[in-house]
């Protein structure tokens, strides 16, 4: 399971560098926390936290299991598992001072690498 986690850190990370360009697709306004994106970012911790219980659910092993089995080869998060994820990391960048518009001009996958680096940042001495 943690040679799992870790790989699938290495290869979101990876991804980061191609993944800088914009995309229509990241509108805050359209996601399920939309009202709570309206009226506040929760704090730095509190958005760290929420990170870390949703990367919790997404390794569960029978997601992991089933992305396997579909996307033999394929590196990165599947689908399910970046739905997940998603909303917790742009609440992680956006507690960090990241505007929503340069939020919504990252994919998705920049957008859960970005929140992988900030975390990783936070935990530096």
């Amino acid at each position: 399971m943690k040679k799992v986690f870790f790989l699938s850190f290495l290869s979101s990370l990876s991804m980061i560098s191609c993944s800088l360009e914009g995309s229509e697709e990241n509108k805050l306004t359209s996601n399920p926390l939309e009202g709570r994106t309206n009226q506040s970012i929760p704090s730095k911790s509190q958005a760290i936290g929420d990170f870390k219980k949703a990367l919790a659910d997404a390794n569960n092993p029978t997601l992991v299991k089933e992305e396997i089995a579909n996307n033999s080869g394929s590196q990165g998060f599947g689908p399910s598992r970046k739905k997940i994820l998603l909303e917790p990391a742009k609440m992680v960048l956006l507690s960090t001072g990241m505007t929503k518009d340069k939020v919504n001009g990252l994919e998705d996958d920049a957008i859960i690498s970005q929140a992988f680096i900030s975390i990783s940042n936070e935990q530096k001495p």
